[in-house]
């Protein structure tokens, strides 16, 4: 596993008290067979997700533009963890509903939080194409104010004397230490 992918996992396994309370939770009365139909929708979607992030991806290499491929392709990386992450949730949520076992809540839960995290990594892989940040426009314009009261300008004494007599200190004197070796001279 990359470093990138261990941190996806990290990051899900960290979050997932936290998203848990987010994420809308599964009525007391959800039958197994709900859970296991809205785990499969679930990955459904995330697969759809990815699909879109490998579109961007394919985008942005086409485009040349490394900046972009660089912050999608870190996207896609999560979404592959989470996305194996969920897969491997889904399977832990079938043994737990033929086995009849109360860990199901969590692996439910854990494919729930996984969809909306990809979710949010879809939307950030759209933000990375979108990115307008280097685009330089011919429209752009700078302007420079400055305060008239500044020193130097042309009506200013003071600044010519100061330009007539040079640094306010003088230059100290450059010391070099000896050659480190008998060789180099």
């Amino acid at each position: 596993m990359t470093r990138d992918t261990l941190l996806a996992i990290a990051c899900v396994l960290a979050a997932a008290p936290a998203l848990a309370a987010q994420a809308p939770p599964p009525q007391k009365g959800t039958s197994d067979s709900d859970k296991l139909e809205a785990a499969a929708e679930n990955l459904a979607r995330m697969k759809t997700s990815l699909k879109q992030v490998l579109a961007r991806v394919e985008e942005a290499r086409n485009e040349k533009d490394v900046v972009k491929l660089n912050c999608v392709n870190e996207k896609l990386t999560q979404i592959k963890a989470l996305l194996k992450v969920a897969e491997q949730a889904d399977i832990s949520l079938h043994e737990a509903v033929s086995n009849k076992d109360v860990v199901a809540e969590s692996e439910f839960a854990k494919i729930t939080i996984a969809r909306s995290k990809v979710e949010g990594l879809r939307a950030e892989s759209e933000q990375c194409i979108g990115q307008l940040a280097y685009i330089v426009d011919e429209k752009t314009t700078v302007e420079v104010q400055q305060p008239s009261n500044l020193p130097g300008e042309p009506g200013d004494e003071d600044a010519q004397e100061r330009r007539r007599r040079g640094p306010p200190f003088p230059v100290p004197p450059v010391v070099r230490p000896p050659p480190a070796s008998r060789w180099y001279q």
